[in-house]
């Protein structure tokens, strides 16, 4: 089943036609190649998103485009070729360009009902990307005449609010109410045999090579005493390359409170290493049982 469609401009004589059909031949008064109906999407063949969707991490955005004005050469055969690039606001590509080809033959029937060639891409939004305005760059080549166009489609994107660290840190550390809520606890208040539940991201450790990253982190929780009562000193561990640099990730715990649990204080002391930076950061963060 063909996946692409293309307009056929005008009917000609059958001096020009015979002229149309050889590679590389253009036909007189034709328009250049053209990229055109650059569409976003958040599914596949869905609705335009609107242009104040915001994309998140780990999304897909979808993109769909046609190709107008290419060249018909023997035996009424299109071939062209594509390049789809998706860029963050800095320039730096979020995943491999991807190439293809449209190499097919046209019937009459499809030049009369101005068929045009359909491409479909997709890319994932990075776990780490960060907010801003994104570029899909699409470059399209005639392969019979060497022609060239080129297109672009926007999109944008609400990455966590991590800022940039040159050394380890936790940053946005929040307790909830339970694992699924989104808003934090203004006030980290849990009741005896109720779950502690925490999120948090981890910044500023080093990357290796491939954009490896290699983190641990565990858990202490302390009384107001300062008597230790839970302790797990690799609580997760997190090791993984990625092709866009993966320069923050999120951490989270739970802990479950014992029914008979002293009301007062507690303590969360976290301890983050970073195995291949060589660095340790330890953070404190207080919650109540009453």
């Amino acid at each position: 089943m063909r996946a692409w469609r293309s307009k056929w401009l005008a009917a000609v004589s059958g001096a020009a036609f015979s002229a149309w059909l050889f590679p590389g031949l253009g036909f007189a008064g034709a328009r250049p190649l053209q990229v055109t109906e650059l569409l976003v999407r958040q599914y596949e063949d869905g609705p335009p998103a609107p242009r104040d969707y915001e994309f998140l991490p780990n999304d897909i955005v979808h993109l769909s485009f046609r190709i107008a004005n290419f060249t018909i050469g023997k035996e009424d055969r299109v071939r062209l070729s594509y390049r789809i690039e998706a860029l963050d606001p800095e320039g730096r590509p979020l995943a491999e360009p991807e190439t293809g080809r449209v190499d097919t033959e046209i019937t009459f029937k499809d030049k009369e009902a101005g068929w045009r060639p359909i491409v479909r891409y997709q890319v994932m939004v990075p776990p780490a990307a960060p907010s801003g305005d994104y570029t899909l760059v699409v470059q399209v080549e005639d392969e019979f005449s060497k022609a060239t166009a080129r297109g672009q489609a926007n999109f944008r994107v609400r990455g966590r609010p991590v800022s940039r660290s040159e050394s380890l840190v936790i940053q946005n550390f929040n307790f909830y109410a339970e694992e699924t809520a989104m808003e934090p606890l203004g006030r980290p208040v849990y009741a005896p045999g109720t779950s502690v539940w925490s999120r948090f991201d981890i910044t500023g450790y080093k990357l290796g090579p491939n954009n490896r990253f290699s983190i641990e982190y565990g858990i202490r929780v302390i009384r107001e005493d300062g008597k230790v009562l839970f302790e797990q000193p690799v609580a997760a561990q997190e090791e993984r390359e990625s092709f866009y640099p993966e320069w923050h990730t999120m951490g989270l715990f739970s802990l479950n409170l014992a029914p008979d649990i002293s009301r007062g204080a507690y303590r969360v002391v976290v301890t983050v290493r970073d195995r291949i930076g060589n660095q340790t950061y330890e953070g404190e963060y207080t919650f109540r049982v009453e």
